[in-house]
């Protein structure tokens, strides 16, 4: 985002919020508070696109994220990619927090509110910590619960209190701050549809193949050098490994040199679309998860999108989801009827 792109949008906003606080603290009667309307990160909300480093802690939970060129990574996860959008609105929700009412100032009433210090074993408060580049404060708060529509008027509460401080504080704005750090990534991998997908060749660990093709978009999916006895068990049998690798998402990432791939023991997949896009991908199970490596290749069309692919998942290895590593450890026998009177 541009340097005036994120304090735009606060400012943007501000008007409105400010309105919907002066509205529930009574319209500035004797009972307002006087901080009432300031912003609770008045250097963050000045400087929002000046954070370079964003710390949350939840519990005994750290997650560090932090821009990389125009990326934000986690730092947690060896500096895999977080989810921009993620990062985006947790900014823009620090910078548009504002006072509403002081709340209690009694650590014992503290958990009440979810704003106990953080870092301690079953504290359900959130500590961020936004710096810039240089490592310069631009603002820390203990975030706790949140409250939907607080405040009437699609505006959302939020209970507030600054560290080191015992006043605590209804602020109006929307905070969404996740709990690990698997939750910031960027958790889209590789989406290749089967209505792409020319052929897909499975390989099990005990030797059995299957393979899948059609000779032009459109067609059924049929099945390669089975017999001719084999016929899918319907028109739809094939589709769940030809879709394997469609909107795949990640269940967690580690650096490629983490994860050892044995010469046995291990699925081998490779899907080749129509524009010429061929994806290999290794799987092995390892800490109980299944583990994919992937490697593309590409001619005419494919070749470039190969080159895209391969710079973005060379240097990792990805955990999948349960129905994604099953799709790829599909067999002949899970996709043909039975023969007939057996």
């Amino acid at each position: 985002m541009s340097s005036k792109g994120l304090i735009g949008l606060v400012l943007a906003t501000a008007a409105a919020l400010i309105v919907a606080i002066v509205l529930a603290a009574g319209s500035g009667g004797p009972s307002a508070d006087p901080q009432s309307g300031a912003a609770v990160l008045p250097e963050l909300a000045k400087r929002a696109d000046d954070v370079a480093r964003l710390t949350l802690v939840h519990g005994e939970s750290k997650t560090t994220l932090r821009r990389q060129g125009d990326l934000w990574v986690v730092e947690e996860k060896s500096g895999y990619p977080a989810d921009p959008a993620k990062v985006h609105q947790a900014l823009l929700g620090l910078a548009e927090l504002r006072y509403v009412e002081a709340k209690t100032r009694k650590p014992e009433f503290y958990p009440r509110l979810e704003v106990e210090d953080a870092g301690q074993k079953g504290a359900k408060s959130a500590l961020v910590t936004a710096s810039d580049e240089k490592g310069g404060l631009l603002g820390e708060i203990i975030a706790g619960k949140r409250r939907i529509d607080l405040l009437g008027g699609g505006v959302d509460g939020v209970y507030v209190r600054k560290p080191g401080e015992a006043q605590s504080w209804l602020a109006s704005g929307t905070l969404d701050l996740a709990g690990d750090a698997l939750a910031w990534l960027d958790r889209k991998v590789i989406d290749l549809p089967q209505e792409k997908v020319k052929e897909a060749v499975l390989i099990q660990p005990d030797g059995s193949k299957l393979d899948i093709t059609r000779d032009k978009p459109g067609d059924p999916l049929a099945l390669k050098g089975a017999s001719a006895a084999a016929k899918l068990k319907s028109d739809t049998a094939a589709s769940e490994p030809a879709n394997a690798l469609a909107g795949v998402e990640l269940a967690d990432v580690r650096p490629v040199a983490e994860v050892t791939f044995p010469k046995e023991g291990v699925v081998h997949a490779e899907y080749t679309g129509f524009d010429g896009l061929t994806i290999k991908v290794t799987l092995v199970e390892q800490d109980g998860k299944s583990w994919a490596r992937f490697e593309a290749s590409g001619a005419g069309d494919g070749e470039k999108a190969a080159a895209e692919l391969n710079a973005k998942l060379s240097p990792w290895v990805y955990a999948l989801p349960d129905y994604k590593a099953k799709a790829l450890k599909a067999k002949l026998a899970d996709l043909v009827a039975p023969p007939k009177g057996s």
